[in-house]
């Protein structure tokens, strides 16, 4: 018998690439500190809440990669700028090699992390082999899969319908959440004014 493990993956884009929505209302300094801001928040989210949970960073981005380290996660280190969907097909590789049973996909943009959405979600693999979170456009904000390969990804527009279509094709019943909190990445200016973050600060990635 196969003892449960679960790998949570958080795909992080160069921080030059990030919030591309947000360029009308924000700098590029400012679009870049937002987007390290908000990655940092969801490591120090994991890192403290599911420290019995193992969590890998894919990232195409050095800076990135070695803020991820500075939590002690680990990182899928990809610098050939492949689209979300392919980063993920690395990192679902990975999880699979490692013998992770479940794998649980998150960006690091959502507005505000709250505990017990989360354990709502995790509690769900027990249940069912793919949870999809929608978010506010009916994209998806979170994505487990038991197998870490069970389904394709089809992450970007309308991707919480098109991961179901995908659930059902592949003769899984997918359950399907809506969450006030997971619902809520942060997009467009809109979206920014729910939340402060310091996006006027420098940081530095030595």
């Amino acid at each position: 018998m196969t003892t449960e493990r679960l790998n949570i993956v958080i795909p992080m884009k160069g921080l030059n690439r990030s919030k591309q929505r947000l360029r009308s209302v924000l700098t590029n300094d400012q679009r870049e500190t937002l987007a390290l801001s908000l990655f940092r928040e969801t490591l120090r989210f994991f890192v403290h809440h599911y420290p019995m949970h193992h969590v890998l960073v894919v990232t195409e981005c050095s800076a990135i990669a070695l803020q991820a380290k500075s939590f002690n996660v680990s990182v899928l280190y990809e610098p050939t700028n492949r689209s979300l969907n392919g980063a993920l097909n690395l990192a679902t590789i990975w999880s699979k090699e490692n013998h992770y049973s479940h794998q649980l996909i998150i960006p690091a943009d959502i507005g505000h992390l709250d505990k017990q959405e989360l354990d709502m979600v995790l509690a769900k693999r027990q249940q069912h082999d793919v949870v999809i979170v929608t978010a506010k456009d009916m994209g998806t904000n979170a994505l487990l899969c038991s197998p870490p390969d069970a389904i394709e990804f089809c992450f970007g527009h309308q991707s919480s319908t098109k991961h179901a279509q995908q659930a059902h094709r592949a003769g899984l019943i997918p359950e399907i959440l809506t969450l006030p909190d997971l619902s809520l990445d942060i997009d467009n200016g809109q979206d920014l004014q729910r939340w402060s973050f310091p996006v006027y600060g420098d940081y530095t990635y030595e």
